[in-house]
């Protein structure tokens, strides 16, 4: 009698595994295992001097020096048709404008952050130290045409001036790159605005005698209107490149949000908390969000940390990966008056910044120089289309100075946009940081249609 060969089994419950401590599960993940304390050890992250100093772990007398050395360092060569800002040009354009109350520097960091994926942070200077930041999915819109012109700017804390120069990389905060900066001009949000509606505003109408307000005060009685348009003189964006800011009323709140809960990865059968978005707590059932014991491939993630479960949602809609990019900043381990006043350590948020407030971010085609014509289609339809101002200066409504509309762009993301300081690309900034096996979030895609 011929007997068989037992099966030999090719999975290991997780008993098993914590009962031998498999050698093989050691690997480098970002950002890295972390363990409890026990016996005063904790394993911790090893920072770069750059990722230390944008941390707050560590303090240097010349932020400006300190970047600009960091930055002159990893230069790359001038790539034909990428937008490149000189470095000594880089240098002037934030002392002019830091210390300054006419300052108004601005900046755009593309952020890889392994939790809340790769998103655009708009930081505007509202003081001499300080400035307001959104956080934008899928970068700004640079197609007036486009079927999704809108996009979602969360606002996040206030950050300090001197974080405008920051280009650094870690495991647990991911690349960040300035993917544009230069100066902005704060425009009237409407024709009637700056007609005789605001005739009595003495803001936007200074009296006779009076200094004509500044771009920070523009800035700041626009941001309490709930209405920004800017416009934004920068390297890489085009000529006469206008934004519009608006907040609904149905965002519109005066007290910043309480601290969140806390967000466990892993939960076993019964009722859990869950955050809402109006900061209050809600009860749901967690049965089936529960993740089934399987085999070592299991262990295997397409994001960094790994978390359970992924849903379309989480790849797909822009409202939840907004709250992420927002919720990432806010750690359990934040300081409470950070969290109270919505300002980093040195920051000072004299605008009212709502941390968490959602406002709606399009490209003003009027005031960016584009002309509105109507077409019909081949099936009949008569369509909308902006065109560019043409050659013999015919004018847009609304269309001051030289502005005459700009070529369609794209954000393509991590993979292909190169720092208008450096000119390098995120992996360039992960590898010069000496960051290895960053795993980045996935399901992040360019705004084409």
């Amino acid at each position: 009698m011929v007997q068989k060969r037992p099966r030999l089994s090719t999975e290991l419950s997780y008993d098993n595994i914590s009962r031998k401590g498999l050698q093989s599960l050691a690997r480098t993940v970002s950002p890295p295992l972390t363990v409890k304390k026990r016996r005063g050890d904790v394993c911790e992250e090893e920072k770069s001097a750059t990722a230390a100093v944008e941390a707050g772990e560590k303090n240097v007398a010349d932020q400006l020096t300190f970047w600009s050395t960091h930055s002159l360092a990893a230069l790359r060569p001038q790539t034909p048709g990428v937008p490149r800002l000189n470095h000594r040009e880089w240098i002037e354009l934030y002392e002019r404008n830091a210390g300054s109350l006419k300052g108004c520097h601005y900046v755009v960091h593309q952020h890889d952050h392994p939790i809340a994926g790769t998103h655009y942070d708009l930081r505007l200077q509202c003081n001499p130290t300080s400035s307001i930041s959104f956080a934008i999915m899928y970068g700004l819109p640079g197609d007036p045409n486009s079927r999704r012109v809108n996009r979602n700017a969360t606002e996040t804390r206030v950050h300090c001036l001197w974080n405008h120069l920051i280009e650094t990389a870690s495991h647990s905060t991911g690349s960040m790159l300035i993917w544009d900066t230069g100066e902005f001009e704060v425009l009237p949000h409407s024709e009637e605005e700056n007609g005789n509606s605001t005739a009595g505003d003495s803001e936007d109408e200074p009296e006779q005698g009076r200094a004509k307000p500044n771009e920070q005060e523009r800035l700041r009685a626009a941001f309490q209107r709930r209405k920004i348009k800017l416009r934004l003189h920068g390297t890489k964006l085009p000529s006469g490149y206008t934004l519009a800011l608006r907040l609904t009323r149905d965002n519109y709140r005066g007290e910043q949000p309480k601290k969140p809960s806390r967000r466990r990865r892993r939960q076993g059968p019964g009722i859990r908390k869950v955050q809402g978005s109006d900061g209050d707590s809600q009860e749901s059932s967690t049965d089936d969000r529960r993740p089934p014991k399987r085999g070592l491939s299991s262990l295997s993630c397409l994001s960094s940390p790994p978390a359970f479960p992924h849903t379309k949602s989480d790849a797909t809609d822009e409202d939840t990966q907004a709250d992420a990019a927002a919720a990432a900043v806010a750690s359990d381990g934040e300081d409470e008056a950070i969290r109270a006043n919505n300002a980093y350590t040195g920051a000072t948020n004299d605008i009212g910044s709502i941390h968490q407030r959602k406002w709606f971010l399009s490209v003003d085609r009027r005031k960016s120089g584009f002309i509105r014509r109507t077409a019909q289609s081949a099936s009949g339809f008569v369509e909308t289309i902006w065109t560019r101002r043409s050659a013999e200066g015919e004018l847009a409504d609304g269309v001051v100075g030289s502005a005459t509309g700009f070529d369609r762009f794209v954000v393509g993301g991590r993979e292909t946009e190169h720092s208008v300081v450096t000119g390098r690309l995120a992996s360039e900034i992960l590898a010069d940081e000496g960051v290895v096996g960053f795993v980045p979030r996935g399901h992040w895609r360019a705004i084409t249609e």
